[in-house]
């Protein structure tokens, strides 16, 4: 996690997320939201009884789209604020406060068939986001499940490098972009395979699955 992002600022994010990112779905950096969090939930391919794992939860945006699935829903999330937010969308959700760098508490155990995340992970560098995503599939993904990532994303380093330059003033270099073809180089190293979509100027989708 970039260290100016504490929890205490995702606090203090909390009850106005909603709105922010329902008046910024029309430019960068969350144009396109709504179709990247529906192409997570048509990846996913959600069944009656499947075990499902927000990582990110936030306010439970994501996590809703599983409800009328029947699925077991957990889900984690750096601030207690926004754990809070995510119980009115999502009630019967099993909801911890997690930092996803460190280890998992003994509540979450392997098991699940989907792990999924929106916009989270671009607040770890490359490393970060390797370490959590090989830690996710060894650690809590049961055999033959996958994990599904959505975030701000371009599919190459250059394209990213030229988003950075048109965008200059709006970019955040307190954030960690992905950059798909770097990405899928260092994951394909760690025994994963990465398969990756563009769905907007700015968005991305993941799936990531251990090989055989």
């Amino acid at each position: 996690m970039s260290p100016e992002r504490s929890s205490e600022l995702f606090d203090s994010w909390a009850a106005d997320y909603d709105y922010y990112i329902k008046t910024s779905t029309e430019s960068f950096p969350f144009l396109g939201y709504d179709d990247v969090l529906n192409r997570i939930v048509e990846l996913a391919d959600p069944k009656p009884g499947m075990k499902i794992l927000d990582v990110g939860i936030g306010t439970g945006t994501l996590a809703q789209r599983f409800l009328d699935f029947d699925c077991e829903i957990w889900g984690i999330d750096y601030s207690s604020r926004m754990l809070e937010e995510a119980k009115k969308k999502v009630p019967d959700a099993k909801l911890l406060q997690v930092d996803i760098r460190s280890e998992w508490p003994s509540e979450i155990k392997i098991g699940f068939d989907r792990i999924v995340s929106a916009y989270t992970l671009h607040h770890l560098n490359l490393e970060g986001k390797i370490d959590a995503i090989q830690r996710m599939s060894r650690e809590l993904l049961q055999e033959a499940g996958n994990i599904i990532v959505g975030d701000i994303s371009f599919p190459s380093f250059m394209a990213r490098a030229e988003a950075r330059q048109k965008l200059e003033s709006d970019w955040d270099d307190e954030e960690y972009y992905w950059a798909a073809d770097a990405f899928k180089t260092m994951m394909w190293g760690q025994g994963l395979y990465v398969a990756y979509e563009q769905v907007s100027d700015y968005g991305g989708v993941y799936v990531i699955v251990p090989s055989p």
